[in-house]
């Protein structure tokens, strides 16, 4: 049986003043230092791959990775990227485009892959009908409201070209930190992968420095906790059949598929 650390000790936290700054600063921070592609817990990388598993591109066709942050998903797509796929990696910070760009490079995909800057709460500036495939993976929940986030879904189905796929995953309403470290350390042991200096170094990191400051963001109300009826009814509000849901990120994500009709 796997023991795990004493992570509730986290609620125990009383915030310094390094934390707090990194909190305000939290996605520049990890951008810049690479603390977030490092400190990702195995949960999240799951769920990427279960969004690259979902995702076909036929030679020339467009993924955009509406919100991609540092381009984590790039790892996971870079096998069709290199059978004439393309990436569009969309964010608002520029830090993770650099991260995205260096990514890039270091698999020498620079002719498949491509950033651009832009707020997901405007209005993209992409022709109609040009992608076959949008990405918003842990993205739209930071959005202020339920206006919002229902704008971006719509500015997604008009971009999409008919027949194409939304692939999006949000923290559920109920998101539960430790279980996510729990859930990533028993796939660790279940797969026969290294997890010992996980369980003692990287991911109490990674429950301190982000994954504790997400639950009081949600908690707060300041980002957005989905149930699984409300996120589905969103995405066929802005035109989307439902092809697929399930759980992801230790049960404390929910991922839905739909189709442009």
């Amino acid at each position: 049986m796997l023991h795990y650390m004493d992570f509730d000790s986290a609620e125990q936290d009383g915030e310094s003043i390094i934390f707090s700054y990194i909190y305000k600063r939290y996605w520049e921070i990890g951008f810049k230092t690479r603390l977030y592609d490092g400190l990702s817990p195995e949960a999240y990388l799951e769920s990427l791959q279960r969004v690259a598993d979902s995702i076909k591109l036929e030679s020339g066709e467009w993924v955009l990775d509406a919100g991609c942050g540092s381009g984590l998903l790039l790892s996971f797509l870079a096998d069709q990227l290199a059978r004439g796929g393309r990436y569009l990696g969309m964010d608002i910070l520029p830090l993770g485009l650099a991260s995205l760009k260096s990514k890039m490079n270091r698999r020498n995909l620079n002719r498949s892959v491509f950033g651009m800057q832009a707020d997901l709460s405007g209005n993209l500036p992409l022709k109609d009908s040009s992608i076959a495939c949008v990405v918003a993976h842990f993205s739209i929940y930071t959005l202020p409201g339920v206006n919002y986030r229902r704008q971006v879904f719509r500015e997604f189905a008009r971009v999409l070209k008919p027949g194409g796929i939304l692939i999006t995953s949000n923290p559920t309403h109920d998101y539960d930190a430790i279980q996510v470290i729990r859930s990533s350390l028993k796939r660790l042991q279940d797969q026969g992968k290294p997890w010992v200096v996980k369980k003692c170094l990287v991911y109490p990191l990674t429950l301190h420095l982000g994954l504790k400051h997400i639950e009081r963001q949600l908690k707060s109300g300041l980002w957005h906790g989905y149930r699984p009826e409300e996120l589905q009814g969103e995405v066929a509000q802005a035109g989307f059949s439902i092809e697929h849901t399930e759980s992801v990120y230790g049960e404390s994500g929910f991922l839905v598929i739909g189709k442009k009709q």
